[in-house]
């Protein structure tokens, strides 16, 4: 039996989907003999995936349907557990797959579209079964508790940390971050918080530093500008506990940050962003501004100044109550017993 992970991920969609994937493996033991499947894989994707112990397949470009067909027809056995990972690998990829006979888990967000999967795992709060169109027999893993985290992240989770000032923020927007928010959010809190000392920068791997950021180093010499890129779970973690706060979007690094109990303001930019973003504020465990997209300076200035102004009083809860790895294990086991 072997395990195939198939995500990709690059400086422009983000490393979202490969991170989630290759928590999953951990998650679950995947070793040497278990692959991921990749399009065009970056540097940075190929450092993760040999870090994780993982084989790496690189995929050629073209269609999706006659990728799963050879997929199908040439690479996979009866006796796999296949998982995907990405938003266009709708009903008819996951029937091609499907059709070499092995078990199908999907990764998914959106609760769209129909699943053969025989497991669907869905870390989003507030989902249920019911808003799948899947098989009868298909199973379910959904919410919070199956939050998908690297090994670091499940080793250091804690409660949130115990209100106080803040002097240093970390903003991490991934990928090549197309719409400029670092920039935005770095160039207004410089601009109008100068209690804050230190601010960190985490860049997507390849990503080029900024002229915007670079001109902040030159104007604010009195704060601490740090730039982080290419970083292991293991020093994400590290990374976290150096700074008093994160701002992120609503996405996976914001829940790896409130699993180690690092305030944070959040929002989104995308969709699928959405629902966390108000889920979290509604139940105090973040401060959303919204959608980063729609706010204009002035909007995003007092967004920003509420969220300190919240982060430094509020009683935030956790969470996640428990974390579930031992039942994602028992699933995967079910899978391999049923073939």
């Amino acid at each position: 039996m072997r395990l195939v992970f198939r995500a990709d991920g690059n400086a422009t969609i983000g490393l979202g989907h490969i991170v989630r994937s290759l928590a999953l493996a951990s998650m679950v033991r995947a070793g040497e003999n278990d692959y991921v499947l990749a399009r065009n894989p970056s540097g940075v994707v190929k450092n993760l995936v040999q870090d994780a112990g993982l084989r790496l397949v690189e995929l050629p470009e073209c269609a999706l349907q006659t990728e799963a067909d050879y997929l199908s027809a040439q690479f996979l056995n009866a006796t796999d557990i296949v998982v995907l990972d990405g938003y266009a690998f709708d009903y008819d990829y996951q029937q091609r797959i499907k059709s070499s006979g092995c078990r199908l888990v999907c990764i998914d967000d959106l609760h769209q579209g129909q699943f053969v999967a025989d497991l669907v795992i869905n870390h989003s709060p507030g989902i249920t079964a019911d808003m799948y169109h899947g098989l009868p027999t298909t199973r379910f893993c959904l919410g919070p508790a199956y939050s998908l985290l690297r090994p670091p992240f499940l080793q250091h989770s804690q409660l949130p940390r115990a209100t106080a000032p803040i002097h240093s923020i970390l903003l991490c927007f991934g990928g090549a971050d197309p719409l400029q928010l670092t920039d935005r959010c770095a160039a207004m809190l410089l601009s109008a918080y100068p209690s804050i000392r230190r601010l960190g920068v985490v860049m997507g791997g390849a990503a080029a530093t900024s002229s915007a950021i670079t001109a902040l180093q030159g104007a604010y010499p009195a704060t601490e500008i740090e730039e982080f890129r290419g970083l292991s779970a293991a020093a994400m973690v590290q990374v976290l506990a150096n700074y008093d706060a994160i701002i992120c979007p609503a996405s996976t690094i914001l829940i790896e940050a409130l699993v180690l109990g690092v305030p944070a303001i959040t929002g989104y930019y995308v969709d699928n962003q959405h629902s966390l973003a108000d889920y979290v504020q509604q139940n105090y465990h973040a401060y959303s501004v919204g959608n980063f997209v729609s706010l204009t300076d002035s909007e995003l200035h007092d967004a920003l100044q509420q969220g300190l102004e919240w982060l430094t009083h509020a009683s935030r809860q956790p969470y996640v109550g428990n974390l579930s790895p031992e039942q994602l294990q028992y699933e995967f086991r079910l899978l391999q017993s049923t073939h």
